[in-house]
């Protein structure tokens, strides 16, 4: 089959959303499918390899991407598009057509941004709020990548319910073999508590999991370091500022992105891993932790509660005493590590990519068998 597939925005490959267009592109053309990619200038040479619609050099702005995306590529596509049997969006939650010129499932990872106060600027708030909603309702077929995601494309953007498909992400697994991870960081021989995500304030919520580690009995603070994984995102200066304000600042290891190289060796030396952040539209690094046999504890809003619950120890997020409680219980109840172990990779075992892609497939084969 010819698809079309935009990978606007990629994030310069260090994001969950390009995380996603990575492990979808792999699997569509594993089953033998024939791409072709809208990209960025700058994306090009991370997606290699294939053939390609290219946005203009001046378009990698965000407004003016968002501007080209909505406006400008659907009429270049209109002319082109019996190339292609069907079109995909990658990242419909920030970037839409204003009319499709040929059959188009747009994929929505999360609205966060009416549940994080101030998640954006104000004009990006207005774009997602109101721009972004009315064109997608036109489109002709969405997915959800979790069932809180559908619910909140229902509720904020008035989608048919009947329009959605939840398709859970899958199981992405980085390359397997350990390259010292921690000793890069100065954590050889210390065992440490893991937060993979980008630095981001107030959304990912670092700021009440340092208050939460500085909770734990010293004992515990002393053996665990809490080690803050990503690269830094908006409001990640007072994140930092946060963490060296305190008297154990020394406990808190901030090691950068982590790339796909590293996470195998990140995971598998963790005591615990840990995800406080006030709403995911679906949490990929919960599942990779699970699969490694890391015990988890996590939010209990959004996706991770839907997750999570029932192999992870939940939390509100809003709570520091109650992910210090969640944390401490995992660290020193052997029976409840082993519990949640368990739990987690049966959890993890039932997401896959392949069938993420197939079913988006599906939904395509569908609409063309309804004619």
């Amino acid at each position: 089959m010819r698809i079309l597939y935009s990978c606007v925005p990629f994030d310069g490959g260090r994001s969950g959303i390009s995380v996603y267009m990575r492990n979808v592109l792999r699997e569509l053309e594993a089953a033998g499918h024939e791409l072709t990619l809208i990209a960025e200038p700058s994306a090009a040479g991370m997606l290699g390899g294939r053939n390609f619609i290219l946005l203009p050099k001046w378009a990698e702005k965000p407004l003016f991407s968002m501007l080209y995306h909505l406006f400008v590529l659907p009429f270049i596509l209109f002319f082109r598009r019996r190339e292609w049997d069907f079109c995909i969006i990658g990242a419909a939650n920030r970037r839409a057509f204003a009319f499709y010129p040929l059959f188009t499932v747009t994929v929505v990872h999360d609205l966060a941004l009416y549940h994080v106060k101030a998640k954006y600027d104000r004009l990006r708030m207005c774009y997602l709020k109101t721009v972004l909603p009315f064109f997608i309702r036109r489109a002709p077929a969405c997915v959800a990548i979790s069932r809180s995601t559908a619910e909140d494309m229902e509720k904020f953007w008035r989608i048919q319910r009947e329009k959605i498909t939840v398709c859970y992400n899958g199981l992405s697994l980085p390359a397997e073999h350990d390259g010292g991870w921690p000793e890069k960081h100065g954590l050889a021989d210390k065992n440490y508590i893991l937060y993979v995500s980008r630095i981001e304030h107030p959304g990912k919520n670092h700021i009440n999991l340092i208050r939460a580690y500085g909770m734990l009995p010293a004992a515990l603070r002393e053996k665990y370091r809490l080690v803050l994984a990503g690269a830094d995102w908006h409001g990640a200066e007072k994140v930092h500022r946060f963490a060296d304000g305190t008297a154990f600042t020394s406990g808190i290891v901030f090691t950068g992105f982590v790339g796909n190289d590293d996470l195998y060796s990140a995971y598998i030396h963790a005591a615990c891993y840990v995800f406080p952040s006030f709403f995911e539209g679906f949490g990929l690094s919960l599942i990779e932790a699970m699969h490694y046999r890391v015990p988890c504890c996590c939010s209990d809003n959004s996706s991770l509660g839907e997750i999570g619950g029932g192999a992870a120890l939940l939390f509100p997020p809003d709570d520091p005493a109650a992910i210090a409680a969640a944390l401490e219980k995992i660290l020193t109840d052997k029976a409840e590590r082993e519990r949640l172990i368990a739990a987690g990779v049966r959890r993890a075992a039932m997401f896959s990519w392949s069938d993420h892609a197939a079913e988006i497939v599906e939904i395509y084969r569908r609409h063309e068998s309804g004619k």
